[in-house]
């Protein structure tokens, strides 16, 4: 018995015709087992499917679960409060009420004995699916290609693609994972195009298995958050149901009305916990075959491990699973995996070089000869640091020159150049997956209004007829958002500060006891770990902290949101690991004096010097010491854990699917953010700095290796399954690396020519050596200063050597005082210096603006296949037979209307005569319809 509210809520709802569910699933062919023979397929295809919700897997002979809701079953007792709006049981009653009765989707509730939560199991029709593909623009197969198209598209291979195809051969992936599928052309779905109808049974063999299952959950839960419910909420203001993007300026009031948009804003009013798709099943071993996997199995077995480490991704397998936008993700890290083994094979080879000449290395051999140690160093403080000898730093210039030798020029030039390719061919594979996916032309105007800004905007928005926030109101949030990464980023320089007040305090201590040969390393391996834990704390209460203002700025869409997060997160990150990065590479020991000028040892009088090395290996040890290490450790020692868990404990046998997916960790966006910023700050650590460790690209691409199969398995065995939205993309992402790819190219210039000793060397041979060795170029790089004028200041320390006149520092200054200023080659050398930055990172640019010229962002033959797509499309949509039909009526009654006014405006006898002379003609024995209208009709 219906209210007369639920007719009025009924009249409003959008009228969907109800599908009869048993009868449309038992029409469907479904798909045949693989090991069907060929004499019972049409017997078989003819079988219903039985009428149970039991798995998401739509090879089975269930109905496959396209989604599921969890509600709280006790949550109508926790509702305390005296308002008249309704009750979290009643708003889940009418929103199943209106998807099963007005949408026609199927629902089996289950409420487990003893259990605090129930389960709502959703499945979609098939025609309900196609109503929603035509809804969203969703582009489906509309034409097959054709064999000799595809043999053709081969024959025109060149020789280098079929050198890398071989190449590429020992690393495929199992030959079971790859889809059978022929290759279609695809087009934006239309029913009115007839040429989709006819693929429906013969794409996939069946119906059921037209749409893959992340088509099916992303279909579905389309549906869901487009759905209405009746929200008789006398304390909130409501607006008109909003489904997409499209934004009315026009001013008017605020409606009562009842209808809200449907699972997300349920969920935020905990009438449901939580929506998400089902996981297929992971069955005992010992009772499946390798034919019989499912989607799960297969990527838990070939993908999620670590013994197919070496292998590729079966991406359309992802994707089918799990959608577009985490699939992305997962061929972005295994594009940068691909494109990381030319430069690890090149810093290898440069490593190994620097290890085998280091001791044929001259000015090594001066600091750890007899040079080094009969020379004397002048104290790094005054008053209390000690002398020192050369070659107590000799262990440090060995280490030094092993990265920083005649091959690093060449190294960074490869590693500027080669960030920029990476970028791009990663647009080129970029525009080929998504031809390949069928994400062009991705619709992102219907993303739905975020629950929480039509929450807002109900107190504090706008007059006007849907959700809206002016953005005078959102003005003062985003200048709150802008001080506080502000604020925190001087945090974090303070920290650095910090850092550098104990490696000052360290090294005068450290160079008074029995290990001051070895306290440069020490030092700066002990800094390195202390700025990482200083990194995890201040990254956890940053995340915290990005979270709340993000809140504040009140975005209306959810992509909004994320890239706002994203940017306020990778700015701190930034700052986070690369701060000490650029101090040690631009600034330690660039504005030093000379010995008495240093200062004391303290927080508020000194200066930290670069070792008589140079600063280039402190680089060196950052990246030994990167946080993705140590998360790399904590994330697979997580892994053995629960391995060893699952192994030693018995699973429930009488526990469903969706009652184990409901303990797993919901995957929501932050969890791609946080994968993408790691693989974002470790491309920064191999470009931004490569050329101080070239082994970063070997160790990145080990990491990685081993950071993928971690990410896989993570999501397949300790995330729900994600809602595998579109995407055309990486998003925001790819603005950022590009940004990186073009900084590189300056820091790696700076750090050639400001940090390394390419410059100082380059000048002793052309200006001493007359470019022959560097014999005494330990000498020439360092000053004198006198033990008397040192003593006069009254800032020496006690402890002199006997016998000693004068000490030496690293610096190009004057021998005499009493100013000590810089000498003519200092000046030179800056000049040069300069005139490096400059003349490198312009012919960079240069080589790059060529490539970009030359190389296009689509491939020519993926740019043909989108060509004959739009034709296709265009063909079909103008010579379909119900366009043909429209065409025809719009022109017969287009002309009736034309002559009636002719005949109205116009008496003359000339006209009524030409009218009478209206005929009906035959042409191309087809029979023209003819209007005759004269005067005498009109009587």
């Amino acid at each position: 018995m219906t209210t007369k509210q639920d007719e009025e809520n009924a009249a409003m709802m959008p009228r969907v015709s109800r599908l009869p569910p048993l009868k449309e699933e038992s029409d469907m062919p479904r798909d045949l087992p693989r090991n069907v023979s060929k004499e019972k397929e049409a017997a078989y295809k003819r079988r219903p499917r039985r009428y149970s919700l039991a798995t998401s897997d739509p090879n089975l002979d269930e109905l496959p679960i396209d989604c599921v809701l969890v509600y709280s079953r006790n949550d109508d007792e926790n509702e305390s409060n005296g308002k008249s709006h309704m009750t979290p049981s009643e708003r889940r009653k009418n929103f199943e009420y209106y998807i099963e009765k007005k949408q026609g989707l199927i629902l089996k509730r289950v409420e487990p004995k003893g259990g605090r939560v129930g389960y709502v199991l959703v499945h979609t029709p098939f025609k309900m699916l196609l109503v929603t593909a035509e809804n969203i623009r969703m582009r489906l197969p509309i034409e097959k290609i054709e064999q000799d198209e595809k043999m053709h598209s081969q024959a025109n291979d060149s020789c280098w693609e079929r050198f890398k195809t071989a190449l590429k051969r020992p690393f495929r992936v199992d030959p079971s994972l790859t889809k059978d599928d022929p290759d279609y052309y695809t087009a934006i779905y239309s029913s009115n195009i007839p040429n989709f109808q006819s693929l429906f049974d013969e794409l996939r063999g069946s119906r059921e298995l037209y749409f893959t299952p992340a088509e099916r959950s992303l279909l579905t839960y389309e549906l869901l958050t487009k759905a209405h419910y009746d929200d008789q909420d006398d304390n909130e203001l409501r607006y008109e149901p909003v489904s997409t993007r499209a934004v009315s300026n026009m001013v008017g009031r605020k409606i009562k009305r009842s209808s809200r948009p449907g699972i997300d804003r349920l969920i935020a009013k905990k009438a449901y916990d939580a929506c998400f798709p089902l996981h297929e099943p992971l069955r005992d071993e010992e009772f499946r075959s390798p034919a019989d996997l499912n989607d799960r199995e297969k990527l838990q077995k070939h993908w999620a491990t670590m013994r197919k480490c070496l292998k590729f991704q079966p991406l359309s397998l992802i994707r089918s699973y799990m959608g577009e936008k985490v699939t992305f993700y997962f061929a972005l890290t295994g594009f940068y995996n691909q494109m990381l083994m030319p430069p690890s094979i090149v810093g290898l080879i440069i490593f190994i070089y620097g290890a085998a000449t280091v001791l044929s290395d001259e000015p090594t051999s001066d600091i750890c000869g007899s040079y080094g140690s009969n020379t004397y160093m002048c104290p790094r403080c005054d008053k209390v640091c000690p002398f020192w000898k050369l070659s107590d730093s000799c262990v440090y210039s060995k280490i030094s020159y092993v990265f920083d030798n005649a091959a690093t020029v060449i190294f960074a030039v490869f590693m500027s150049l080669w960030a920029r390719w990476f970028v791009e061919f990663w647009q080129r594979r970029q525009a080929v997956l998504r031809y390949e996916w069928d994400s062009m032309d991705f619709e992102e105007h219907l993303e739905p209004i975020r629950p929480d800004f039509e929450r807002k905007s109900a107190i504090i928005g706008e007059n006007i007829e849907e959700p809206y926030i002016s953005t005078r109101k959102r003005v003062p949030f985003f200048l709150l958002s802008i001080a506080v990464v502000l604020i925190t980023i001087l945090i974090v320089c303070g920290t650095i500060f910090g850092t550098i007040v104990y490696r000052v305090q360290m090294d005068y201590i450290l160079k008074n006891t029995s290990v001051k040969t070895y306290s440069s390393i020490i030092i700066t391996v002990t800094s390195a770990i202390i700025n990482l834990i200083c990194s995890l704390i201040l990254s956890q209460l940053y995340y915290w902290l990005a979270g709340k203002i993000t809140d504040l700025e009140l975005h209306k869409y959810q992509s909004k949101y994320d890239d706002s997060l994203t940017i306020k997160i990778y700015l701190f990150q930034f700052v986070n690991f690369y701060s000490s990065l650029f101090y040690i590479a631009f600034f330690k020991g660039r504005f030093l004096e000379y010995p008495s000028k240093y200062g004391e040892q303290g927080p508020s009088d000194f200066t930290e010097q670069c070792d008589p090395a140079g600063c280039l290996v402190e680089l060196s040890i950052q990246f030994v010491t990167s946080k993705q290490i140590v998360n790399n450790i904590v994330e697979f020692c997580f892994a053995m854990h629960r391995t060893c868990l699952r192994i030693c404990s018995r699973r429930k046998e009488d526990q469903k699917q969706w009652e184990e997916d409901h303990d797993l960790i919901d995957f929501n966006s932050t969890v791609l953010i946080d994968e993408y910023l790691e693989l974002v700050i470790q491309f920064g650590f191999v470009t931004l700095f490569v050329v101080a460790f070239p082994l970063a690209p070997l160790l990145a691409l080990i990491n990685n290796l081993i950071e993928l199969r971690l990410d896989a398995w993570k999501l397949l065995s300790k995330y729900k399954r994600p809602i595998p939205y579109k995407a055309s993309d990486i998003g925001i992402w790819s603005d950022i690396i590009s940004a990186i790819s073009y900084l590189a190219v300056l820091t790696n210039a700076i750090v050639i020519a400001w940090t390394s000793e390419f410059i100082p060397k380059m000048a002793y041979r052309v200006l001493t050596s007359g470019g022959a060795n560097l014999n005494d170029y330990v000498d020439w790089t360092l000053s004198s200063f006198s033990i008397q004028d040192y003593n006069n200041t009254g800032r020496m320390t006690a402890d002199v050597p006997t016998g000693l006149t004068t000490c030496r520092y690293r610096d190009f200054r004057e021998s005499v005082g009493p100013s000590y200023s810089q000498t003519t080659l200092y000046w030179n050398i800056l000049a040069a210096r300069l005139a490096f930055i400059i003349i490198f990172e312009h012919c960079i640019f240069f080589i790059i603006y060529i490539m970009q010229w030359l190389v296009a962002n689509v491939p020519k033959n993926v740019q043909n296949k989108i060509d004959r797509e739009r034709f296709i499309d265009q063909r079909e949509r103008w010579t379909s037979g119900p366009n043909g039909e429209n065409f025809k009526d719009v022109a017969i009654v287009s002309h009736a209307v034309a002559r009636m006014a002719n005949i109205s405006n116009n008496n003359s006898p000339s006209i009524h005569k030409t009218n009478e002379k209206h005929i009906t003609r035959k042409r191309n024995g087809k029979k023209h319809i003819g209007i005759r209208i004269t005067p005498e009709d009109k009587k």
